[in-house]
Formats: structure tokens, C-alpha cells, sequence
């Protein structure tokens, strides 16, 4: 089995540049409307343009003018030294929403909301 989690972005090249920086790869799949990561537990992480949207599932689906006034995405990223994705993210643009702490489900986390309004989490096993 293998997992996919696709997000839709507003500016898909300054998302790809984004996430390029922030896993410090190149995609593995790198198309106009489409771009995949591959991430080190073997899933793969994808973002599309909004304009896919309409493509994909046809006129009547219709993107909300205010779609960034709410997250409606996180993103749960369990690594090895989260503090540094975290404070990558931040120099990447991302605005600090939560320092890294501890939380009582066993891991330290820190969250940022990134330029798509998508909220991203950084966590590790707490030791």
C-alpha cells in the first residue's frame, strides 16, 4: 500500500519552489498541473493548481472566492528534527502560528500557516 496526499495550491510554481526547499528535493513527477514528492516513509506528497479543480470534477465544482480566510488543510509531518523543517518553513515565508513544544499525545510540534493558508505541523516523538 502506498499513500498519497494531494493539496491544491493557489501559485502552483511558487508552491513547488516551496516545497523543493523545504524537503530539499526535487519532485519526482514535475508537470504544469502536477507535481509529486516523494517523502522518506515512501508516501508521496502532490500539489495542483486550483484551476485543476474545475478540470477534474467538472464546471459545477466552483473554488470559494475567501478559501484562505479558514485552514482547511493540515499537514502532519512526523521527522527526525522538526524544529529545523519548522524554522525552514518559517524562512521560507510561513508565519509562526505555534512554537515547538510538547503536547500531550506524546510529541513536540510547531505550526506555521504557509502562503496557500495550508497549516503545517512539524512533530517529533517526544524521548
Amino acid at each position: 500500500m502506498k499513500t498519497y496526499f494531494i493539496i491544491y495550491v493557489e501559485d502552483f510554481y511558487k508552491s513547488k519552489i516551496f516545497y523543493e526547499l523545504l524537503f530539499n528535493t526535487k519532485p519526482i513527477i514535475d508537470e504544469p498541473g502536477m507535481a509529486e514528492f516523494k517523502l522518506p516513509d515512501n508516501s508521496t506528497f502532490g500539489i495542483m493548481p486550483n484551476t485543476s479543480l474545475e478540470k477534474l470534477f467538472g464546471s459545477d465544482f466552483k473554488i470559494e472566492k475567501n478559501r484562505k480566510s479558514l485552514p482547511q488543510t493540515e499537514l502532519y509531518f512526523l521527522v527526525d528534527d522538526a524544529i529545523s523543517f519548522h524554522n525552514k518553513a518559517i524562512q521560507l515565508g510561513s508565519t509562526e502560528i505555534s512554537a515547538f513544544s510538547e503536547m500531550d499525545w506524546g510529541h513536540k510540534v510547531a505550526y506555521s500557516l504557509n502562503h496557500d493558508g495550508h497549516i503545517l505541523a512539524f512533530a517529533e516523538i517526544i524521548k
